[in-house]
């Protein structure tokens, strides 16, 4: 009988423990290959982006992510003697359903996401260099919401018993027009990255 007692409480232990352990956030950082669909004479930019990534993972091998990270995307466009360069700046918001590969007790696990990918232009400027440099604000010349999809994959290493390093390589695919309303263009942002960062639980 008193055996029987005692698993109820573990059992309440064990979630208890599992809950404390399913969630981490921390700081990532990436290089960005970004160019824009349908423009002629172009060449993508390279770039960087930083911020923040959350983790909540539901099952040992399943799990929601999400991130709010600071983008630098946009293209470089050669036309004639003139050159054009559109740097625009993203808040960009992918989240992520992940599968993970392995056991929860490995230290190391590959995985695979897929999900939306939201984006809210913030900024940048575009530069147009014939002999002289004119400068425009990007805002002028783009749409300031995006919707895409995103798919990727990576790996998660184990540094300490809940802080875990995770490295991820996506492609996001864009929906809408960049330019949305300011112009009748259909490019739509394109965006490869690959990102490292650190995710402490809780």
């Amino acid at each position: 009988m008193k055996k029987l007692l005692f698993i109820p409480l573990f059992v309440i232990i064990a979630c208890f423990t599992a809950q404390a352990q399913v969630h981490s956030i921390g700081p990532t950082l990436g290089f960005n290959y970004a160019w824009l669909s349908d423009v002629d004479n172009s060449s993508p930019r390279p770039s960087y982006n930083f911020g923040l990534t959350y983790n909540y993972s539901i099952l040992e091998s399943g799990g929601f992510g999400i991130e709010a990270r600071y983008s630098e995307e946009g293209v470089k466009q050669d036309v004639g003697g003139t050159t054009i360069t559109s740097k625009l700046n993203y808040l960009r918001i992918p989240m992520k359903f992940q599968y993970f590969f392995g056991q929860l007790s490995e230290n190391f696990r590959p995985k695979l996401f897929a999900g939306p990918s939201f984006a809210i232009l913030m900024g940048g400027k575009t530069e147009v260099r014939n002999g002289v440099t004119t400068e425009v604000d990007s805002k002028d010349l783009y749409g300031g919401f995006d919707v895409g999809v995103q798919v990727g994959g990576g790996f998660n290493y184990r540094l300490a018993e809940t802080t875990w390093l995770n490295f991820d390589a996506a492609y996001t695919h864009g929906l809408l027009d960049a330019a949305g309303d300011k112009s009748n263009s259909t490019a739509k942002n394109r965006l490869i990255n690959v990102n490292l960062g650190v995710a402490f639980g809780f």
